[in-house]
Parts: C-alpha cells; sequence; structure tokens
C-alpha cells in the first residue's frame, strides 16, 4: 500500500492520493498502457449496450488525458475526433481540436471535420471543490451543453453518453433527454468508485 507522509497536504488530499495509488483500475489501467482509469467505465458500458462500431464518426468531447479516444483507437476504430480545452498527447487515428467545445469557432471546426456524427461521448467533470452542491452544479450545467450540442448536431439514430452528478440540475438533465430523445437509460457503472455520484447518460437520437 501507498502511503504519504507530505505535511503540506491536507488529510483529504492524502486520503484522494493513497486511494488513488491503491485503485486496482489505476494499476490495471497503468499496466495495460492506457492513460487513466477512466477506460473501463466506457468499456463496461459498451459491453452491456453494444453502441460501439468501427465504422462510425465519433466527438469525444473532454477528451483529456484521452483514455476513451485511445480505447477506441486500440478497438480499431478510425474516425475519431477528441475535443478539449487542455492538449492532449497525440493518439493514433485520432484527430484533436484544443478549445473549448462550447465555443461557436470551435462547434464550427468540429462540424467541417464531420459531416455526419455518429456517437457523441463526454466523460467532463470539473475540478472537485469539495462543495458538493457547487460541484454537480458546475459538471451538470456543462452536461447540459453536451446534451445541447447532440441534440442539434447527431444525426438519426445518433448516440450519446454523457457523465453527470447526482445532485444539482441533474432533474433537468433527465427532463432534457426525455423531451429530446427516443432512448434514455442512467448507468452506474461498477468501475465508478463507490462513494462517487457520478452517474452516465445514455441516449438514442
Amino acid at each position: 500500500m501507498v502511503k504519504f507522509k507530505k505535511k503540506s497536504l491536507s488529510g483529504s488530499s492524502k486520503r484522494w492520493i493513497q486511494r488513488h495509488y491503491n485503485d486496482s483500475l489505476v494499476l490495471k489501467a497503468k499496466k495495460e498502457g492506457f492513460r487513466s482509469r477512466a477506460v473501463f467505465k466506457l468499456e463496461e458500458i459498451n459491453k452491456k449496450i453494444n453502441f460501439l462500431k468501427t465504422n462510425q464518426s465519433i466527438i469525444d468531447l473532454g477528451s483529456a488525458p484521452g483514455s476513451w479516444s485511445q480505447y477506441l483507437s486500440k478497438k480499431g476504430f478510425k474516425n475519431i475526433l477528441a475535443v478539449d480545452v487542455i492538449k492532449m498527447e497525440d493518439l493514433k487515428e485520432v484527430s484533436f481540436i484544443h478549445g473549448d467545445f462550447t465555443d461557436n469557432n470551435v462547434q464550427q471546426k468540429i462540424l467541417e471535420r464531420y459531416k455526419i456524427i455518429n456517437v457523441v461521448l463526454s466523460d467532463i467533470a470539473v475540478n472537485t471543490t469539495g462543495n458538493k452542491k457547487l460541484d454537480s452544479f458546475k459538471t451538470n450545467s456543462i452536461c447540459l451543453d453536451v446534451l445541447d450540442f447532440a441534440y442539434k448536431n447527431l444525426c438519426k439514430e445518433g448516440y450519446l453518453l454523457c457523465k453527470f452528478f447526482n445532485g444539482e440540475l441533474d432533474k433537468e438533465i433527465i427532463k432534457y433527454s426525455k423531451v429530446n430523445f427516443s432512448v434514455n437509460k442512467i448507468i452506474k457503472p461498477k468501475s465508478s468508485r463507490k462513494d462517487s455520484k457520478e452517474m452516465y447518460l445514455f441516449c438514442k437520437k
């Protein structure tokens, strides 16, 4: 077990670091060459729903560090466009746009790359502050932006998988998805940490 004794760290920071480095999925991701443990959430959800096909055009919003795009690339997907405000290291068969997907100029660049978008993925979550209401409000505000982007730009029978948090604005997210998409499923993957409020919303247009 990894332990940290640095006095400058707060108790919560020490607990997070210790939990992270002793996490079996963190260790598994590292062993298999993936950039983060988040890869196992996408893998698990796709095994359950089987919505990802290699011929699809896929947008990975909030992609950095890139484990979801990396997973798709390793599985033989070739039409992947990753987008993030944080720069991401290059991946085989993955194009990257550095910017905020809510910006009109960035959205224009996305639509120039793909005339038809089959899948929108989003694992976006803001950096947590410890204020659960504020954290869920910020992350879920972005989720609503993702829903709006997907509704406007997905092709007929396109798919959306988006992270949200239980808490502020979650009812608005569910309502929007029910009004604008034909299929709505809420998923809590086993690969999510037990104490995490994160959920995933799967939709079909």
